[in-house]
């Protein structure tokens, strides 16, 4: 691998790995809007199907926005493999080998539920829902 390929391999990776890190915050915001929405959602005696819909709707959200992080973070995974090892590899194919491993529509929503299945994506959605449906049963 010449000089100038490395390189381009390195700012690929800087640059995705800026990004992988910013997921991790755009999720922390995501969680705390859901926070603050089942709260109204139960401080203003909103049905109960609103406060889960609501707190369901985030919880989805943040796992499709964790499947995206995934990506970027095999992306990292391939060009750190390429840096250390592969002579000829060709940097800036993150689209391009996304698309070329693309699980079609059923197969994005499995991985979708499954990156909102993760346990440190679950919290705080699983409590939020137990919540409104314990003050429910408690108040109701």
């Amino acid at each position: 691998m010449t000089t100038t390929d490395n390189s381009i391999l390195q700012q690929e990776w800087s640059i995705l790995h800026r990004d992988f890190e910013r997921y991790d915050q755009y999720g922390l915001f995501i969680k705390i809007a859901a926070i603050i929405t089942a709260v109204v959602s139960l401080g203003l005696a909103l049905p109960l199907l609103a406060t889960v819909s609501f707190t369901a709707i985030f919880w989805l959200q943040e796992g499709i926005w964790r499947t995206v992080q995934g990506r970027c973070g095999d992306r990292l995974l391939i060009l750190e493999k390429q840096i250390k090892t592969e002579p000829e590899s060709v940097g800036m194919q993150f689209y391009s080998e996304w698309e070329a491993s693309r699980p079609g529509t059923l197969g994005t929503i499995v991985e979708y539920l499954r990156h909102s299945a993760r346990p440190t994506v679950a919290y705080p959605y699983i409590v939020l829902i137990a919540l409104a449906l314990l003050l429910v049963c408690w108040v109701g």
